[in-house]
């Protein structure tokens, strides 16, 4: 696709007094057209630069040396993102594979136009016409619109272990189809299209589909998060005998919770005992369950007792003695974790949000991309529906990072007799538990973070970091095992000394019982055992590694475990590796088995 056919399909019906940005990256020029046609044979013509053009338009030709900001963006003409692939160019922890990168796209949302930049993949949802703005509030609008779709994208990635850039942001830049990917000067890479469909959208399209996902706003989100943060921050409490509680708070409790307005009145019959401390103690409950902060505990007894017109209590510790009680009553656990945490659904996938759409052309159409199951909206605006359980278990990851102070993508827990779980970072380090006494101890977390990132966690009190830990279970990401496990480190050395030196087998049931575990070629893919490989580790390196060790190494490189049935063998396990670590054709000569099936 050429530049002007690109350009003619995202901005042939703006109006005419609106101006396109080309920016080009080399000298970080900006160049304004406010006609179409201009813009393409700039961007045709420019041969020795990368060239971008923007996703909003200007009222304005801001000059060579300026960009237009978000603030001044005039319309948009489509919804955009940017995927970037594993690569020299990108060391973090990303997708293989422009087919993986979709995978992130709900199939009732399809791009109307892909295109490849040489080191990633940039989807474009065209708008059926232009979204011009006639005030700052419908721009805002927007703006929170597109936040919320990459905050889609982002929890969709995270939640396969990949970082996201959101560029959300209304001045975003992207390449254009026809022109050079200037990256590595040495290796110069054409941006081409791979596929387009006539799928057209209106930006409320975009909002009912997030609705329907539970994607929360970003101000809502932002604001939850921080809240959630200052829970577990260990700051002093503070007696302010002149604090109150704002009254549409307690309005909101007096009508929703009867036991709350019993409280709060002082007509609780069945509470034992009836004096101010036994009040305290049974509004301090209350708070622990509504997910209440420390201080605002303490200041909604203060409250109480100032309505009441009862003596204060002065003393930290008189406050402190409650709140553990509270605590211990109540199990430790508060409303907002529980509504974050990602309560377990069946495994059955829901139907696709909204209509069935047409499926995009091309090499690149994605394939088994996650759904956003129908739902009714949750009570925390802030989460994601349970059913939507791998967005619910990324961003509880995300108030999990809030706390501790780093990026975490997502947790991994590697079934078997004894589970493993692996704390995956977005600067791309992966942290192995070998069990989840490890993962739930507070100083072994600790000190692994330190060990792997140079990073000290927060201090985080004892009855706090009980709910961090299981916030941690309650994001991990289940993935399927035998009775082993474990994980990564000198798992590539090994297996490629053991490949190399191992004969493969042409199939599992014209061989000997002894031979009928070496290395085979399942669907054009390298497939091992573990006790196999154990054998072979243990015995060449002198060491004495699991079986659940050499599994754990093996998931940790992306291999996955299948059954393999046959008629005349017993079924095995195998770990088939994904092509980027194990090529068949670097090994000894082979041929694929007929006479074995995989489920």
């Amino acid at each position: 696709m050429t530049p002007r056919a690109f350009l003619d399909l995202l901005w042939q019906y703006k109006p005419e007094e609106l101006y396109i940005l080309m920016w080009t990256l080399q000298d970080k020029r900006s160049h304004w057209f406010q006609d179409v046609a201009k813009a393409a044979e700039f961007a045709a013509a420019v041969k020795d630069r990368d060239v971008y053009v923007g996703v909003g338009l200007s009222k304005a030709d801001h000059g060579p040396a300026r960009r237009c900001t978000s603030e001044e963006i005039a319309g948009l003409g489509s919804m955009w993102t940017d995927l970037d692939l594993k690569s020299e160019a990108h060391q973090k922890p990303l997708p293989p594979t422009i087919p993986d990168a979709l995978s992130i796209i709900p199939p009732a949302m399809p791009p109307s136009i892909l295109v490849s930049t040489g080191n990633g993949v940039h989807p474009w949802w065209l708008l059926k016409e232009p979204a011009i703005f006639e005030s700052d509030e419908e721009r805002k609008d927007a703006a929170r619109l597109a936040s919320r779709w990459h905050t889609m994208l982002r929890l969709n990635s995270a939640a396969r272990g990949w970082a996201y850039d959101r560029l959300s942001d209304l001045s975003r830049v992207l390449r254009i189809p026809g022109t050079l990917n200037h990256k590595d000067p040495a290796n110069l890479k054409e941006v081409t299209v791979l596929s387009v469909t006539d799928r057209r959208y209106n930006l409320s399209d975009f909002e009912e589909f997030l609705d329907e996902a539970g994607i929360p706003d970003p101000e809502a989100e932002e604001k939850a998060a921080r809240e959630w943060a200052e829970r577990f921050a260990d700051t002093p409490l503070v007696i302010n005998t002149a604090a109150r509680t704002p009254e549409d708070m307690l309005d909101g409790w007096m009508r929703e919770d009867m036991r709350f307005r019993n409280t709060w009145l002082r007509q609780r019959h069945d509470l034992k005992d009836q004096s101010g401390s036994g009040y305290d103690l049974a509004l301090a409950c209350f708070g622990m369950d509504a997910g209440l902060s420390e201080q605002q505990i303490v200041d909604l007894i203060i409250h109480h007792r100032a309505h009441h017109g009862q003596r204060q209590r002065t003393r930290i510790d008189y406050f402190q003695r409650t709140i553990a009680k509270a605590t211990q009553r109540v199990g430790g656990l508060a409303a907002p974790l529980q509504a974050l945490s990602a309560t377990p659904v069946s495994p059955t996938p829901g139907p696709p949000v909204g209509p069935a759409a047409p499926p995009p052309t091309g090499p690149a159409a994605p394939q088994g991309a996650p759904v956003a199951p129908e739902q009714e909206q949750a009570a925390d605006s802030t989460s994601p529906p349970a059913s939507n359980e791998p967005a619910a278990k990324a961003l509880l990851c995300e108030r999990i990072s809030t706390v501790l102070g780093i990026r975490i993508v997502r947790i991994v827990k590697i079934e078997g007799k004894e589970p493993q779980y692996r704390m995956e970072l977005a600067e791309g380090p992966k942290i192995e538990f070998p069990n989840v006494g490890k993962l739930i101890t507070y100083d072994s977390v600790r000190v692994a973070i330190a060990a792997m990132v140079g990073r000290i966690i927060p201090k985080i009190k004892a009855k706090h970091w009980e709910q961090i830990a299981q916030a941690m279970l309650d994001a991990c990401i289940v993935e399927p095992g035998t009775d082993e496990m474990e994980w990564e480190g000198a798992a590539r050395m090994y297996l490629h000394h053991y490949l190399s030196e191992t004969g493969f087998i042409p199939s599992i049931d014209s061989q000997r019982l002894q031979d009928q575990r070496r290395p085979m070629v399942l669907d054009g893919k390298v497939s091992v055992c573990t006790s196999e490989l154990q054998t072979y580790v243990n015995k060449t390196t002198f060491q004495s590694l699991s079986v659940k060790a050499v599994a754990g190494m093996l998931s940790a490189l992306g291999a996955k475990s299948i059954r393999v049935r046959g008629v005349k063998f017993k079924d095995q396990w195998r770990w088939v590796l994904p092509m980027s670590e194990c090529d068949p054709d670097d090994y000894k000569p082979h041929e694929g088995g007929d006479h074995a099936t995989t489920q």
